[in-house]
């Protein structure tokens, strides 16, 4: 497939505007509130399966069904203040994670063997969505999703004895990226 420059041009125009309407949007809502909830989800679940209270997954994933019900809600209440078109490209890349991640990966590696895989696993395709959201409109996004990586696999891979720890780190990390971005955020080169 040939591209020619007039169509690299408007596609990159396209990359910007959806960057640059995305940011705004960050700046006026900043996106803080599902940082706090999914934060808090994320360590009480860490605290549930460091326990070993949730051995069969059933109070983390009604904890995960709380949060998305939680996040349609807050996208509600925010949709007066919220007016901008909907990215379906972006949203077509994330069905597309997501249906690979959940459907066609785990039916031909098989599924995840422990809590501590599961988990792991499920965390990693979010994560991978936050790097592309990252990359598609704003750097703090891009960071935050490479740096709660490193750190699930670190202690999935070089220290799972401290590997619920680690988790529970990760989900104070989404919490006070929260605090970064409701309090201190702001446009400049670092935030491109």
């Amino acid at each position: 497939m040939n591209v020619t420059p007039e169509e690299a041009e408007r596609s990159l125009r396209d990359i910007e505007a959806s960057r640059l309407a995305m940011r705004s949007l960050v700046r006026a809502n900043r996106g803080h509130l599902y940082l706090w909830l999914w934060g808090a989800i994320w360590i009480l679940i860490s605290l549930l399966n460091w326990a070993g209270v949730d051995r069969r997954g059933a109070l983390s994933n009604g904890l995960a069904a709380a949060g998305i019900v939680a996040s349609f809600a807050i996208a509600f209440l925010q949709r007066s203040r919220v007016r901008s078109p909907v990215n379906l490209r972006f949203v077509g890349v994330c069905i597309a994670m997501l249906a690979f991640s959940y459907g066609v990966w785990p039916a031909f590696l098989g599924f995840p063997h422990s809590a501590k895989a599961a988990f792991g696993y499920g965390t990693l395709v979010w994560l991978q969505l936050y790097v592309v959201a990252g990359i598609w409109f704003d750097n703090y996004l891009l960071w935050l999703g490479i740096a709660l990586t490193a750190l699930i696999l670190a202690g999935f891979l070089f220290l799972p004895a401290a590997f619920w720890m680690l988790t529970i780190l990760g989900g104070v990390l989404l919490v006070g990226t929260g605090f970064y971005v409701r309090l201190f955020w702001r446009s400049g080169p670092w935030t491109r």
